[in-house]
């Protein structure tokens, strides 16, 4: 596979464009393929240029960044979309994920975090920036753990078959995956949910439908 990470920058302002292009030049892995600076812009770039990721502020003119997101998943299921914002709420970053976005990178990141987020959604894996991380293990205003919808796909499925009481072996044999990765899934499991145990683990599964 290309190394090369090609890249399409969304964003309606032009100081922060130039400041994520001036970024992304100093790293060799990447590759500014296109800008845009409105929703439309960025679903037709899409459209020609096939990226493997688009950097896409969460709010532009036009279709907004989750609006467009929405959009491209409907004709595009390869290009993957990490969201630029400010706003670290929790309703809007989960509203991003459920649109289709692969990770949420918060504008106030450096450039060791910038290509690592890169790398992430390029290689498949969700991105969540720390801070948002941390709102991940806070309770909602209910009292309730937050939503799955910040969980992994692969997450989601070691939570399910953990909830469901089968073992580490069992897990591992069924994901066709070692047992270790399966102890380090659940060990993030437990950071992200705050659980300290299966039982806690098992608690949220229930609470957030994972069980069906």
């Amino acid at each position: 596979m290309n190394n090369t990470i090609r890249i399409i920058l969304a964003d309606d302002q032009l100081l922060i464009r130039a400041g994520i292009h001036a970024l992304l030049d100093s790293l060799p892995e990447c590759e500014l393929v296109a800008e845009c600076s409105d929703g439309h812009q960025a679903i037709a770039a899409v459209l020609q240029h096939k990226p493997d990721v688009i950097l896409l502020d969460i709010a532009m003119p036009g279709p907004t960044g989750i609006e467009v997101a929405r959009a491209i998943r409907l004709v595009d299921q390869e290009t993957r979309i990490l969201m630029l914002s400010s706003i670290d709420r929790r309703e809007t970053i989960e509203e991003a994920m459920q649109a289709g976005a692969d990770g949420y990178l918060l504008k106030d990141f450096v450039l060791a975090e910038l290509l690592a987020a890169l790398a992430a959604v390029r290689n498949g894996q969700r991105y969540l920036s720390p801070r948002i991380e941390q709102l991940r293990l806070e309770p909602t205003a209910s009292g309730n753990p937050a939503s799955k919808t910040l969980l992994t796909a692969r997450q989601l499925e070691v939570l399910r078959m953990v909830a469901s009481g089968k073992t580490t072996k069992e897990i591992a044999r069924l994901l066709c995956i070692s047992p270790k990765t399966v102890e380090f899934h659940r060990g993030r499991l437990m950071e992200r949910i705050g659980a300290h145990d299966v039982t806690g683990l098992t608690r949220f599964a229930l609470q957030n439908g994972v069980l069906c």
